[in-house]
């Protein structure tokens, strides 16, 4: 198994790896590439002054007026006097023309390298530009820097031709690279000196992120160790940030969570206990009963062993059938039929209710309430709401049940007039076993845990589902289906 490294351990090293990385971007640019770089901006420096003082001349070569021409030779002076001034340059200009044999034109400051140049060695550069293919030639030469205590010095001269024949310009721009080695020789010290800073740096950022990163986080996974017993209290002084306040508040409504689950968990095992033991009490009973005493061997008790015995086989097939649908491993066999159709048949099963125990049972439906589920399984729901109604509605036991077509939607409601539901309880009420008085005893033989499989069945339809209620004027609970066309 891969080891895991500590949150604080990783943000030492990305700080780390962070500040390696700056360090090597600082001694490529200032140390390996200073050198090249500045040389390269030399070079592009003496050909952007050649191509200015090339414009001027083709110019110059273009305009015929004579007062004109005087104008832009005056003007063509002042950008070599000023370029050589800013840069640090010196520029050079041969000019030939038809009107002499041989003219030229001196320009710029006579005491630069140019105008001390041999004239072989400036009819030499003139030549290789001339055979050049696009008329230029740079020559680099090197020499000796006075200001960099007789260190090597490299010297640029760049040719460029304009024109040919009798008609033709020569521009020379000269410059001088001055040594950089000393410089890089103190760029290389303060580098040990950044390296060193930056090193510092990493350490007290490490130490700082870990206070308020990796730290808050783990107290936070030390206290979350008594999660499994539902317990949590958070620490407000972890809240440095956020994200670690949301994971508080998170692990806090887990932690609640995980109780009441706990608690649920225990009154599950109550409540089942409970249905389990009343119906084997009452089976053990009879059974006793008639073994000490053959004559009680009568239908009538034989008929309450049987009984009890459905009503254990209900509790355990509901806990089965509700176990199978959280897995969702139930699968719907999905059919159009009239839901009217389904209420009336069903109904008659509680006749009995209505002829022994004086239950009042409306019914209300309407013709062609077709939707598409699960036949057996819509019986499952609207027994459920039955047998819940029947066990809630109080002491005037009266029940109605209504199915009506709203738009496109088929609605059947389940209502009864017992003591209701506060609103606080009735997000819970589809909670296995849940129940809003727990010392209640079913007067029926339900299982306890109908409202959790009309729930999962319903939402395996993706139907809509609820409950409408109000405290002492009793509940109604409800499911909707889309409109279907007869099959």
């Amino acid at each position: 198994m891969k080891k895991i490294t500590s949150l604080k351990w990783k943000i030492g090293k990305y700080l780390l790896t962070f500040g390696i990385f700056l360090i090597a971007m600082i001694f490529l640019f200032q140390i390996i590439l200073l050198k090249p770089m500045y040389e390269s901006y030399k070079v592009n420096s003496v050909k952007r002054i050649s191509d200015s003082v090339a414009r001027r001349i083709e110019e110059l070569d273009q305009d015929d007026d004579d007062e004109i021409d005087e104008d832009l030779e005056e003007d063509l002076d002042d950008i070599i006097y000023n370029t050589q001034n800013e840069s640090g340059t010196c520029v050079r200009v041969w000019r030939s023309t038809a009107s002499g044999p041989e003219s030229s034109m001196l320009s710029g400051n006579m005491g630069c390298f140019l105008y001390r140049m041999k004239p072989e060695e400036a009819s030499s550069l003139i030549v290789s530009a001339m055979d050049s293919q696009d008329g230029t030639y740079l020559h680099t030469r090197r020499g000796i820097s006075m200001m960099d205590a007789g260190g090597e010095r490299k010297e640029i001269i760049y040719t460029r031709i304009l024109g040919e024949a009798d008609d033709m310009s020569v521009i020379m721009v000269y410059t001088g690279i001055t040594p950089v080695d000393s410089t890089i020789s103190t760029l290389s010290a303060q580098l040990w000196i950044i390296a060193g800073i930056i090193a510092l740096a990493v350490i007290l950022l490490t130490l700082a992120l870990n206070y308020q990163i990796a730290r808050p986080l783990s107290i936070i996974a030390q206290k979350a160790g008594s999660l499994p017993e539902g317990c949590y209290e958070a620490d407000e002084k972890t809240n440095l940030y956020q994200e670690a306040k949301d994971l508080n508040d998170t692990l806090t409504r887990a932690a609640m969570d995980i109780s009441k689950a706990d608690k649920a968990k225990r009154d599950l095992i109550s409540n089942v206990s409970h249905d389990l033991r009343t119906p084997l009490t009452m089976i053990t009973g009879y059974g006793e009963m008639m073994i000490d005493l053959p004559e009680e061997k009568t239908d009538e008790n034989i008929q309450v062993i049987i009984d009890e015995s459905k009503r254990l086989t209900t509790l355990v097939n509901d806990l089965l059938d509700l176990s199978k649908m959280q897995e969702s491993r139930i699968v719907l066999n999905e059919e159009i039929f009239d839901l009217s159709d389904l209420i009336q048949a069903q109904m008659k099963k509680y006749d009995v209710y209505q002829m022994k125990e004086g239950y009042q049972i409306s019914v209300q439906t309407e013709p062609g309430a077709f939707i598409k589920a699960d036949y057996s399984r819509i019986e499952q729901v609207f027994n459920n709401f039955m047998t819940n109604a029947i066990n809630y509605c109080g002491s005037d036991r009266r029940i109605e049940v209504t199915e009506k077509i709203i738009g496109d939607k088929v609605r059947c409601e389940v209502s009864d007039h017992g003591e209701g539901i506060d609103e606080a309880s009735i997000p819970f009420i589809w909670d296995r076993y849940y129940k809003l008085d727990k010392t209640h005893v079913r007067s029926t033989s339900g299982s306890g845990i109908g409202l959790s499989i009309v729930k999962e069945i319903l939402e395996l339809h993706h139907a809509a589902y609820g409950v409408e209620s109000k405290l002492s004027e009793g509940s109604t609970f409800w499911f909707e289906f889309s409109l279907q066309k007869e099959a």
